[in-house]
């Protein structure tokens, strides 16, 4: 933050928003800027990669483009992290080329980034993480705002949202693999409240679907809590959870039968579970 004009940045990660995110921008009504895919894995299959961005606005907009580094924490929230690189180690951001660097779009215009991996040899194994962020660009001051901003004696301050919406892009090298586990399930004594952990181990993340479904001892199965397009990284390899559950379709309570939590790959991507547990109820 600065003075005059104050300016606010705020940024937005994808990756949980869905496979199609969207950024509103200042002034126009409805979504922005959107981009798909909303999270982007290279590895040896796939050197290469496409962005497509969207103004689904009603105003043209600008939109600047640079890789920024982000970590998740316990909670999942994410935080902006300085780009500083270690003696001897390879930063993510070395790994990434891509084009254009900005982007002018007319209401309903699409534009296509291209991404473009580079591995220097004897790259060690593991996954390799940078977040390409777009900013949105303020339109230029109007005449009549800097008029009011120099009268004598006057003190003016304002407010300009920068929004970012972050994507993240992931590298992988050689081999990588993941092994991810719920642990400690508590259902709160309400029946309306899960928590619980989802501990990775591995040198690489999973990425997919939280479902709590109530498996009775008679009658069929409800899925009472969804949880989509969730990340667990190698750090810090844990991510907790505490997941409000809808109540019966019956109204009746919580009870005679299992409680049955699950980490799956997206839908779209198949595969079997990454882990699952279970909380017998009496």
């Amino acid at each position: 933050m600065r003075a005059r004009p104050f300016r606010w940045c705020r940024f937005v990660c994808a990756a949980g928003l869905g496979a199609l995110a969207a950024l509103a921008a200042p002034g126009n009504p409805g979504p922005g800027l959107m981009i798909t895919p909303s999270r982007v894995v290279l590895d040896a299959r796939r050197r290469n990669a496409e962005l497509q961005l969207s103004n689904a606005g009603t105003e043209p907009a600008t939109y600047r483009i640079s890789l920024i580094h982000m970590e998740m924490d316990e909670t999942g929230q994410i935080r902006e992290l300085p780009l500083v690189q270690e003696p001897g180690q390879v930063h993510p951001q070395e790994l990434i080329r891509f084009s254009p660097k900005e982007v002018t779009l007319a209401p309903r215009e699409w534009q296509t980034v291209r991404v473009e991996v580079r591995k220097p040899p004897g790259l060690p194994d593991g996954e390799y993480r940078i977040n390409m962020v777009f900013r949105l660009v303020p339109p230029p001051e109007s005449a009549s705002e800097g008029e009011s901003a120099a009268k004598p004696g006057a003190i003016a301050i304002k407010l300009n949202a920068i929004w970012g919406l972050a994507v993240p892009l992931i590298v992988r090298q050689g081999e990588t693999s993941a092994q991810a586990a719920i642990v400690d399930p508590v259902l709160d004594p309400s029946g309306r409240q899960l928590g619980f952990r989802v501990a990775l181990t591995g040198n690489q993340s999973v990425f997919g679907d939280i479902t709590a479904t109530f498996h009775p001892r008679s009658g069929p199965e409800e899925t009472l809590a969804r949880l989509r397009s969730v990340a667990v990284y190698p750090r810090p390899a844990v991510r907790v959870f505490n997941l409000p559950l809808a109540p019966r379709a019956s109204g009746a309570p919580l009870a005679g039968g299992r409680l049955v939590i699950s980490y799956a790959p997206v839908e779209g991507e198949g595969g079997k579970a990454f882990c699952q547990q279970q909380i017998e109820l009496p």
